[in-house]
């Protein structure tokens, strides 16, 4: 037999070239599809970071690694996404600082009593405090509004044409009208730099309202020369009358040297009162003098002043009417002040109320308090003179005022005394028909406050 091909004859059964070949592919497109597969995850990898990194730009937030990727990122991006982190955390530490900074500003801005304003180049508001609005009340949005609308005069827009100028460094001071009021205020602006810019594009404004620093200033003068005018009079009758006295003793007769030396009296006596009045009020206005007060019925005092004042009219042929409102009237006051105020208002009728025949005394319980009423039926005060009649040395009749002796200060010193005591004073007038006084008082702490009152009438 013969034997099998193959067999005893020491050959090998090898792959042929193209086996190989087929092996060779094969083996190359194994290693291209997981190339693929490895890109394609390397991309979808690369693409989840991408979005991470926007959407947390988006937000403002860092970018959380483990959430934005697998475990194969390319190191470049790794270090983009830590370099992003980093700007991040630097901006909100910035951001933090800058805020803290800001919220610093507004509350210094917030608690500044001058009114602080931003402008723009054409004086539109940026930004305004709160005290803008306290000093213009109708400014409730100030914000994109001209500012020269809140605050008119001549004054003021010359001031703002001089800063639009560069004429920039000192404060100045004027009057302005703000709404219907009339305004003293002073103003200081500072151009506020911008980095890009050598001329100022904003300008900071400051208003400090010295109105009532002005008012004082004015009522200082106008007390200095009503004081000066005052005690002109009296001390040049007094120098006169002295003078006469030794100059020609030897040719006076002794009548002549009596009414001379009771002219000098009765001035001298008018200065005293001046002073007086003038010590008091000074004392009234400072914190020098305190009140002693002490719980105590407003009837019961009035009751005893009209004992006196009763009989001071009746030598005159005029009566004084009292009205009381029975109940519980009891009021804070100091006795001695309060006696003072009625005092003066009666005084101030003996001598001013011309042709008065009566005068009502009358209180009247309210909610709160006691209403006292002094009224007269006499001449009455002009219309004109009525808003000024608690002013310092003012008076409507002068010459006459000063002929019965009147200082000019009493009814000062009245308004003085009663808001002291937390009262309110308050005058009306007809004229030919009289005038009337009223104050008010509030109960002391320990009345009890009653709904329905009681009127009663009783005549002196």
């Amino acid at each position: 037999m013969r034997p099998c091909a193959g067999w005893g004859t020491g050959s090998t059964n090898l792959p042929s070239d193209r086996e190989k070949g087929v092996v060779i592919l094969s083996l190359i497109i194994i290693v291209l599809l997981i190339l693929c597969v490895w890109q394609a995850y390397r991309l979808r990898t690369t693409n989840n970071l991408l979005g991470a990194v926007i959407d947390a730009a988006a937000k403002g937030t860092p970018v959380l690694m483990e959430r934005a990727g697998g475990l194969i990122r390319a190191r470049r991006l790794d270090e983009m996404v830590a370099a992003y982190n980093r700007l991040i955390k630097e901006k909100a530490v910035i951001t933090d600082s800058g805020k803290d900074y800001f919220d610093q500003i507004r509350t210094t801005l917030e608690n500044l009593r001058e009114a602080v304003v931003m402008v723009d180049r054409v004086n539109t508001i940026w930004l305004a405090n709160p005290a803008f609005s306290e000093l213009v009340p109708f400014a409730a949005a100030p914000k994109g509004k001209r500012l020269d609308l809140f605050i008119q005069g001549e004054k003021f827009h010359e001031f703002l044409r001089e800063v639009r100028q560069g004429q920039i460094g000192r404060r100045k001071e004027f009057e302005v009208q703000i709404g219907t009021a009339t305004r003293w205020l002073e103003v200081s602006a500072a151009p506020l730099q911008e980095k890009a810019r050598s001329d100022g594009h904003f300008t900071l404004f400051v208003f400090h309202d010295i109105t009532r620093q002005k008012g004082l200033e004015k009522m200082r003068t106008e007390f200095v020369a009503n004081v000066s005018h005052e005690l002109r009079t009296p001390v040049t009758v007094i120098k006169g009358f002295a003078e006469t006295l030794l100059e020609d003793d030897l040719v006076l007769k002794p009548e002549e040297k009596v009414r001379f030396l009771k002219k000098i009296l009765s001035n001298t006596k008018r200065l005293h009162h001046l002073l007086q009045d003038l010590l008091l009020l000074s004392r009234l206005e400072s914190t020098e003098m305190v009140l002693q007060q002490e719980e105590l019925s407003l009837s019961a005092v009035l009751g005893e002043l009209a004992e006196t004042w009763g009989s001071i009219l009746e030598e005159g042929g005029q009566r004084l009417i009292l009205q009381f409102t029975p109940g519980n009237d009891r009021i804070l006051a100091d006795p001695l002040r309060l006696s003072q105020v009625i005092t003066n208002l009666l005084e101030n009728v003996v001598r001013h109320a011309r042709g008065f025949t009566q005068v009502h005394l009358t209180t009247r319980l309210e909610e709160k308090g006691v209403r006292v009423i002094v009224e007269d039926d006499g001449a009455g005060i002009p219309e004109k003179d009525l808003p000024h009649i608690f002013q310092r040395f003012y008076r409507v009749e002068k010459g006459r005022s000063r002929e019965l002796g009147g200082t000019g200060l009493g009814l000062s010193i009245v308004k003085h005394i009663v808001v002291q005591h937390r009262g309110e004073i308050t005058a009306r007038s007809t004229k030919g028909k009289g005038t009337a006084i009223e104050i008010f008082l509030p109960y002391a702490p320990s009345k009890a406050v009653k709904g329905d009152f009681q009127y009663a009438s009783s005549g002196t």
